[in-house]
This record gives structure tokens, C-alpha cells and sequence, in this order.
């Protein structure tokens, strides 16, 4: 007969008791596995808690080649697979009460860049700093934006700055778009700037958002030179991570005003 026994551990002896778990586990969790499938008892349980999510797998199965390829399609400049997005999207909008499942979108994916001024007493705008680029250059990007008052002075736009060399001289090629007044759902903007095979040593993309009381989302962005794609960014947010940026350092990187916090920045889910 199997004898069974309760015992209450004391606290003190709780840390103990761990080590000579932790030893035991060594034992029936070896090491030699190649790709490590065997892990101890407590990361087996987080792994758990990260990847168990209840009928993910019962929808995507129900999915059609045609939707499944459809979530592909919506990774954006992404590496992910079709069931990557499907799975992170699901699991964000299980986690915060949303309908199930969600739609897959070719405008933005599931983050995007959030540009906020309200009341529109701040000039709220970010510079994306890049170089050593050959022209021509073009700038592509989705936004949306919700406006909350008419402005009275610029309206929300994107100034493209290249400098080039030209007889010893520091010059400028320019570029000015503008969106137009009132609310915009998604909208796919392209952007010119420069010549064939010209030498850009710095370019300066300007999102301007000032004394105007809106809110700007913006995703899908991505530069392209002569070479191919030189930048692009769907603004990936990790769960319980921020979007990773690289700050302005030597004509090189993002800068924020008045800085990346809320509610002038944040990087969000996008709900349709």
C-alpha cells in the first residue's frame, strides 16, 4: 500500500529544501538535450504561463489558407510567420478583454507609433536622424489621425531634409508634405526626396504636430535609397516590454519633443 504523507516546511528551511530541489532536478532534467527541451521545474512552469493560451489553436486551425495568409501579409517589416501575429494578437486582445479573434491589417500591423498634442498647446514633434545615404530617397509610411480641434497654424506633416557636398558647399534638398484638415482613417503617404546616385551624408525626417489638438498614429514606415530599404519600422512592442529605439547620437537615431512620454508618445495597440 502507498503511504502518503502532508508536511508543513518551515520558512526557514524554505530555501534550503530549494537547493536540494534544484539538485534533484539535474538529475531528471539533464543537460544534454541539444536543443535544451529540458528545463527546470520552475522555468517548465513560466514557459507554461507564457505559451499556454486556450483556443488559439482550435481558431487558427479553423482559419482558411486564404485568412491564414492574410495574417502573413499583416507582419509588416517583421520576420514573424502568419500564426506569429495571429498569436500575439490574439493573446494581447484575451489579455485585455477584446473580442476574439481580431482582423489582420496591411495598413499597420498591431503596434504603431501614437503622436499626441492635447489641447494643442504643445509642439509635440520627433526627428528620425539617418546618413550616408544615396539618392534618390523615398519615404514611405501609413497614418491615421483623429482631430479633436481645427488648427490655426500648420497642420500635421513631414519635413524630408537631405544634405549633400557640392563644391565645398553644405546643401540642402527638401521635401514638405501636409495631410489634409479633419479626421483621416489609414493612409498610405510615399515621399521623394533627392537624385540619382547623389551622396546624402544626413537626412532629417521631421513629424510635426504643433499647437494642434490631434492625435496621430503612424506604422509601416520605411526609407529606401538606391540600395533597397535602408530603414523600416513597425514599431514592435514586446508583451511587458517598451518599443526599442535607437536615441540621437551622431546624426544617428530618434529625438522626441518634448520627450517619449505619454501623452505625447507612445507606442499602442491599433484597434482597427
Amino acid at each position: 500500500m502507498v503511504k502518503v504523507a502532508q508536511m508543513s516546511i518551515p520558512p526557514e528551511y524554505e530555501s534550503l529544501l530549494a537547493k536540494i530541489l534544484a539538485w534533484f532536478d539535474s538529475l531528471i532534467y539533464p543537460t544534454w538535450a541539444s536543443r535544451y527541451f529540458h528545463t527546470t521545474r520552475s522555468a517548465k512552469k513560466a514557459n507554461k504561463e507564457k505559451t499556454y493560451i486556450p483556443g488559439a489553436r482550435l481558431i487558427w486551425n479553423s482559419f482558411t489558407p486564404a485568412q491564414k495568409e492574410d495574417w502573413k501579409l499583416a507582419r509588416g517589416y517583421t520576420q514573424w510567420s502568419g500564426y506569429n501575429v495571429f498569436l500575439t494578437d490574439y493573446s494581447y486582445r484575451k489579455k485585455n478583454g477584446l473580442t476574439l479573434p481580431g482582423t489582420p491589417y496591411t495598413t499597420h500591423q498591431l503596434h504603431g507609433l501614437k503622436m499626441s498634442n492635447p489641447g494643442g498647446g504643445e509642439d509635440t514633434y520627433c526627428r528620425l536622424h539617418l546618413k550616408d545615404l544615396t539618392g534618390p530617397i523615398t519615404i514611405d509610411f501609413y497614418y491615421k489621425k483623429l482631430e479633436y480641434s481645427e488648427t490655426f497654424g500648420e497642420p500635421f506633416n513631414l519635413i524630408a531634409e537631405g544634405f549633400f557636398f557640392d563644391g565645398g558647399l553644405n546643401i540642402m534638398d527638401e521635401e514638405t508634405w501636409e495631410a489634409p484638415g479633419g479626421n483621416q482613417d489609414w493612409t498610405h503617404v510615399v515621399i521623394n526626396l533627392g537624385e540619382a546616385n547623389k551622396k546624402y551624408f544626413h537626412l532629417i525626417l521631421q513629424f510635426s504636430l504643433l499647437d494642434y489638438d490631434a492625435e496621430i498614429f503612424l506604422d509601416n514606415f520605411k526609407i529606401t535609397d538606391n540600395t533597397g530599404t535602408f530603414y523600416s519600422d513597425s514599431f514592435v512592442k514586446k508583451s511587458g516590454k517598451e518599443w526599442s529605439y535607437q536615441p540621437f547620437y551622431r546624426k544617428q537615431g530618434w529625438a522626441f519633443y518634448p520627450s517619449f512620454t505619454e501623452p505625447f508618445f507612445e507606442v499602442v495597440y491599433l484597434d482597427g
